[in-house]
């Protein structure tokens, strides 16, 4: 029997387990079979029965989404038989569904599928005899008009099997059927995340948003690819542009990244890009007040002022930080500047504060401080580890793979003192208490060890330390671990177990996705390098479907550690005592730069204090607000001669500054970003930046200038060009013509290298994997009589960072503040009501918060979010960093809580 089956006259090449429609798609056929309910990625609902063909050997025709491909099959998608069986069914959804369905949209439009094909079909609809009812706007975003409601489940498939929310169901029956959803068909009273990927799907335009029910544009609108300017992820999207303003915001289907899905920060939260606090001009500060001035006056008065403080004070005297939320090849221009132009390596950037713990911990361990992982291993891992990361909040569209993921057959594990969504969806939760993680990983390597669980032959080939390793962790006692940790000894064997079985079964697809409970505390560092012990026991780093995959918390923080936004590295990571490395820089440069490493941002901001750093450039980072011990901050900030920030908007580190640079948005600048699996992709100008605003790049070669630097770049894509020569064996390969479509994953060493999905595949980069036996440290940072709370602080769903962008769109409608979450046993014993105002103290400082009784935190353990200026959260917390990485401690505060009277709040 032929190995093909035959449609319409085409010979297509099935693939075993798909359906006819799922063949006829892949053969590029899709577009000859009619559907309504179906959608790739989903099951097949097999409601509509719209895609019926005739099976050569069938009396009856059978539906393409349920029947089987096989080999010699000969299949038609179009006979006159088929056509009245197609018309007859769309007379029976007319006959039975609102007139208005029927009516919704015009041919053509993406939004109305069903009115497209009742034109194909030549069904006429029926004519409304009741008026439309208004859809609800108590939803900043979505709409929904029950008017134009088929019923045809596809939001209901899309939203338990991409974004698994399971919003939607259906209810009553025959005539009365109907589309379920919150009280009173109100979002607000669902679980939905507002991510959207329904109203993509509808045929009918029942459900809805505002971006598509905005007004009709004069122009035509255009669509860019861009790439989006929140989390880490790196979704791609579909920018609608008309008459100057952003429309409308999809994800790219095809991209690999995100695979056309978004949350609602990437699909809706754009509003920012228009507000009336945007800067437009250079700001300088004139007897107290920062005054505009043109960008001709802004450049004299720097290059002025630079000259000055390296001349008097040593160019030491001079630190910048790199934006994260900026591109490659500007954060590649600033750390040039000051190390080329001005001779200072005191350059650093947000990694410091997040993610700086794993980058150096997987430096070590392994050769290279990124991902050894990529996405798509998702997908491939038999066991998925989440360890201190909420990726459903902080990293939506990978919090949905993994659920998709799980719903497909994968075992959970998460490892997290809160209650996170994905608890509900785990095989096993291991509730720690903060940082008391090495102690729970030492426990369990121990059980791992003690079990024979381990992978002997890959320990042997590629790794080093096992035996010091196992004295080490012989020696210690589970049951401690487990009274230290708050974890029950059963679940900690039982974890162990079951991380060990799995890997050994699948030839060790485990996969470790971990976020900043690892990386910010004192034992950050230490915390990474134990679970990296776990990866590495179990033969995970190096393999498909296995592997370390830190999720990065901003757009292009990966990409801005790359290009050399540290003291103590290079572009790619290279070595300042590197003897190559330096000949390479002054081939490129003119001039090899120091050989002695600079300060990170905390020892800026304590040199600050000091007076041995006079001045600061910050790029697009809001310090004042983001970094821990705000007073300190401040006072570090205020003590400057010269503080330079480039910003969208008059941010709280903004108006401490004697320069202010009005800064271009994701959307207004060309150049590349960085995501968390190493994947360097192009961001695409959709709009010009407002009034005199300057990109990053720009900027920053403008000053360069103005110090007689000489530069003379064109374009982003020339910077990248020579970052590609500067380091070449990670970007050795890279080009901007060589970015379309899903970009490139580094190392990418040579011009035609396909990139590298997962790194370590043939040996870790240091040689070989490196075990270490560490003991587990307790924080400084004590509980006691005064002071009996432990604090986390952490990023929630609907706002990014310190809320610069999404605070100034309807977001803020969806979460309007930070909240304090406080478990009901610790609110009845302080008498705090849900909603009431609470005072916090540390004892570094104080904040005044609302209150969110709930039960995913436990008694003794808080919450509280970071997004708003006004809570100053990170008054509470301390100075205190891990000693390697100086990643500050931002999820361990002792803490007091009270509540505050109504007369209170209203005096403050």
């Amino acid at each position: 029997m032929s190995a093909q089956l035959q449609i319409d006259g085409v010979d297509v090449h099935w693939v075993p387990g798909e359906t006819l429609l799922e063949a006829a798609h892949r053969a590029g056929l899709g577009q000859r079979i009619p559907t309504l309910c179906h959608m790739a990625g989903s099951a097949p609902e097999g409601g509509c029965r719209l895609c019926v063909v005739e099976l050569e050997g069938r009396e009856r025709p059978v539906a393409a989404c349920h029947t089987p491909a096989a080999a010699g099959q000969v299949i038609r998608t179009s006979s006159p038989r088929l056509h009245e069986l197609r018309r007859g069914l769309l007379q029976l959804w007319v006959d039975a569904t609102p007139a208005a369905a029927a009516e919704a949209g015009s041919g053509g439009d993406e939004r109305f599928i069903f009115n497209d094909l009742l034109a194909q079909y030549k069904v006429s609809p029926a004519k409304g005899s009741q008026p439309v009812s208004e859809p609800n706007t108590l939803h900043p975003y979505l709409r929904f008009s029950a008017d134009r409601c088929l019923v045809c489940r596809r939001c209901v498939q899309v939203c338990a099997d991409l974004q698994g929310q399971f919003v939607y169901g259906v209810g009553q029956r025959g005539p009365s059927t109907a589309l379920l959803f919150g009280v009173d068909e109100n979002f607000d009273t669902s679980p939905c995340v507002s991510c959207g990927a329904c109203v993509e799907v509808c045929p009918t335009g029942a459900l809805f948003d505002i971006d598509r029910e905005g007004p009709e544009t004069a122009a035509a609108p255009s669509v860019v690819r861009s790439v989006c300017g929140y989390c880490g992820v790196g979704c791609n999207i579909e920018v609608k542009v008309a008459d100057g303003v952003v429309r409308q915001i999809s994800g790219t289907p095809e991209a690999v990244v995100n695979r056309g899905h978004l949350c609602a920060k990437g699909r809706y939260a754009h509003g920012w890009q228009d507000s009336p606090e945007r800067l437009t001009t250079p700001l300088l500060r004139v007897d107290g007040a920062l005054t505009p001035v043109s960008w001709t006056e802004a450049l004299a008065w720097l290059s002025r002022r630079l000259t000055e403080i390296r001349t008097t004070h040593g160019p030491d005297a001079l630190g910048a930080m790199s934006s994260s939320r900026s591109t490659n090849e500007a954060a590649y221009l600033l750390q040039k500047l000051f190390r080329n132009v001005i001779g200072t390596n005191n350059v650093d950037c947000c990694a410091r504060v997040c993610h700086s713990s794993t980058a150096l911990a997987l430096q070590m361990t392994t050769g290279t401080g990124a991902a050894s992982a990529s996405y798509a291993d998702i997908e491939r891992a038999h066991t998925i580890i989440v360890a201190g990361a909420n990726p459903t909040e902080a990293h939506p569209v990978l919090g949905a793979r993994i659920k998709q993921a799980v719903r497909r057959g994968a075992r959970l594990i998460v490892i997290d003192p809160r209650s996170i969504e994905l608890c509900g969806w785990a095989d096993l939760h291991l509730q720690l208490k903060p940082g008391t993680n090495v102690l729970l990983f030492n426990a369990l390597a121990r059980v791992l060890v003690e079990a024979g669980l381990i992978d002997h032959d890959y320990l042997a080939e590629r790794t080093e330390g096992l035996e010091s390793l196992r004295e080490f962790l012989l020696a210690t006692d589970p049951a401690e671990a487990a009274g230290e940790t708050g974890v029950p000894l059963e679940l900690v064997r039982a974890a162990a177990l079951a991380i060990g079985q799995a890997a050994l079964a699948s030839n060790g697809r485990c996969l470790f996705v971990t976020g900043l409970g690892l990386s910010e505390l004192t034992q950050g560092t230490d915390s990474v390098i134990t679970l990296c012990n776990l990866a590495m026991l179990t033969g995970s780093i190096g393999r498909p479907g296995g592997g370390m995959l830190p999720l990065r918390g901003q757009n292009n923080v990966q990409g801005n550690a790359d290009m050399g936004g540290m003291p103590d590295r290079l572009t790619g990571y290279q070595r300042l005592d590197d003897q190559a490395v330096q000949a390479r820089v002054t081939a490129l440069w003119g001039r090899p730069v120091p050989a002695t490493a600079g300060l990170t941002i905390p020892e800026m901001l304590d040199a600050a204090l000091s007076g041995s750093i006079r001045g600061l450039w910050i790029q697009g980072e809001d310090i004042a607000q983001s970094d821990p011990n705000e007073q300190h901050v401040r006072t570090a900030l205020s003590a400057l001669e010269l503080l330079v920030v480039q910003e969208l908007f008059p941010s709280e580190t903004a108006q401490l500054a004697h320069l202010v640079l009005p800064a271009a948005g994701v959307l207004e600048q060309d150049g590349t970003f960085t995501n968390g699996e190493r994947r360097i992709q192009r961001v695409r100008r959709v709009l010009p930046p407002p009034g005199e605003a300057k990109t990053d790049w720009e900027a920053t070669q403008a000053v360069a200038n103005a110090l007689g630097a000489g530069w003379n770049y064109a374009d982003p894509a020339a910077v990248m060009d020579e970052v590609a020569q500067l380091a070449p064996a990670l970007f050795g390969g890279v080009s901007h013509a060589r970015l379309d479509g899903d970009g490139l994953q580094w190392p990418c060493p040579m011009p035609g290298h396909p990139g590298t999905a997962t790194v370590h595949a043939d040996g870790f980069v240091r040689g070989r994997g490196r075990l270490m036996a560490l003991p587990w440290l307790p924080t400084p940072e004590k509980q006691d009589a005064d002071y009996p709370l432990l604090l986390i602080t952490g990023r929630v769903l609907q706002h990014y960072n310190v809320g610069t962008m999404t605070r100034r769109t309807p977001n803020s409608r969806l979460e309007d503040g930070d909240y304090l979450e406080i478990n009901p046993q610790d609110a009845l014993a302080e008498g705090i009501d849900d909603g009431a105002s609470v005072q916090v103290y540390s004892r570094h400082g104080s904040a005044v918060v609302r209150a969110r009784i709930t039960g995913r935190v436990t008694p003794g353990l808080l919450f509280l979010s970071f997004h708003f200026p006004e809570t100053h959260a990170n008054a509470l917390t301390s100075s205190r960093r891990d000693p390697g990485s100086h990643c500050p401690e931002y999820k361990v505060t002792a803490v007091r809580i009270k509540a505050v009277a109504s007369a209170e709040v209203s005096a403050r």
